[in-house]
């Protein structure tokens, strides 16, 4: 047996000597069959035992079975933990503004929540949840804790709903993002988590049904106000009719997209000696192009009324008849 090391043999043996032998190696061969099968620390702890006690060369031969054999140590695996909570202290004003309307909204919400509850803004990716929320926080003016919930997805919901309750208990404002990528069941235990005076800002896609909810803020695609007001964040000074042509352009669209479309514009009007505004400009004709004819209606009516551009004009830029412009021809004021 491969398990036991070679033994001298003596040139001259008895019979019984040679009987002796067979019978020591027939109890060897079982130590180590026992060694081999031993998987508890009792079964070699005896093993042990029997080789202090046995003879010089078993003692020997079961010492190096059980070193042999001995359960390697192996470093524990531990799935990675990644924080899935950020706290603020201070809560600093969002680098985009907001328009009047949208300011006065959001205020009558924040009077009647600023003393605890939970708020809802509810609208498309991209359309500006986040901003709100933050601006909310900001205007409450107490520190913020912001829960991902895309990123406990491998987390146990108990854990989730400790941190909400320690979040809340003292005050602050918390802000869950992604709010229904567990499940509306998942989201209904954390509002429940909620102690104290806390507001709970939740951001989602989609609107839970039965969600306990003080108010609800709808964030959709912009109007050609509120377009204009984040073009004059991003880009600045603005000539006026450059100004309202664009936003007429990109009116539909949500925030994160106007700022997309800015960015290309500063990328292409670097490389060439065109303007950033008739680089948006021209690529938004461009896109919408490809639109459904009821995007590019409402597009050219909104060039019409608040860019001021003739009929035909608007015709050459989105490929509106001059029949359908001329039922919503109106007034320009401005």
């Amino acid at each position: 047996m491969s398990a036991i090391p070679a033994l001298p043999r003596t040139t001259r043996s008895s019979s019984s000597g040679r009987r002796q032998v067979r019978l020591a190696a027939d109890d060897l061969a079982e130590i180590v069959e026992l060694a081999l099968r031993a998987t508890v620390p009792s079964a070699r702890a005896t093993l042990a035992q029997i080789a202090d006690h046995d003879g010089e060369g078993a003692s020997e031969v079961i010492a190096r079975i059980l070193d042999r054999t001995a359960p390697r140590p192996t470093a524990r695996r531990t799935r990675p933990s990644f924080p899935f909570s950020t706290v603020e202290r201070a809560v600093a004003a969002p680098r985009v503004s907001l328009d009047e309307r949208e300011s006065c909204r959001l205020l009558a919400v924040l009077r009647r929540v600023e003393e605890g509850g939970a708020v809802m803004f509810l609208g498309p990716s991209g359309a500006g949840k986040t901003l709100r929320a933050r601006w909310t926080a900001h205007h409450r003016g107490r520190a913020m804790t912001t829960i991902n919930v895309a990123e406990t997805l491998d987390v146990p919901l108990a854990r989730v709903v400790d941190t909400v309750a320690t979040a809340t208990a003292s005050g602050m404002t918390l802000h869950v993002e992604h709010a229904n990528a567990r499940g509306p069941e998942a989201l209904a235990a954390l509002l429940r988590a909620r102690t104290g005076s806390a507001l709970i800002l939740i951001e989602t896609t989609e609107p839970p049904a039965g969600l306990p909810v003080d108010a609800v803020v709808e964030v959709g695609p912009l109007d050609v106000a509120a377009v204009a007001t984040v073009l004059r964040d991003v880009l600045g000074d603005v000539d006026a009719r450059a100004l309202r042509t664009a936003a007429a352009l990109l009116h539909g669209e949500v925030p994160r997209a106007i700022h997309l479309a800015v960015e290309r514009a500063r990328r292409f009007a670097a490389v060439t000696e065109i303007s950033v505004e008739d680089a948006l400009q021209a690529a938004a004709v461009q896109r919408l192009a490809s639109c459904p004819p009821r995007r590019r209606r409402d597009v050219a009516i909104a060039l019409m009324q608040t860019a001021g551009l003739s009929q035909r004009a608007v015709q050459e830029m989105t490929g509106v008849s001059r029949d359908t412009l001329r039922r919503h021809a109106v007034t320009v004021v401005g």
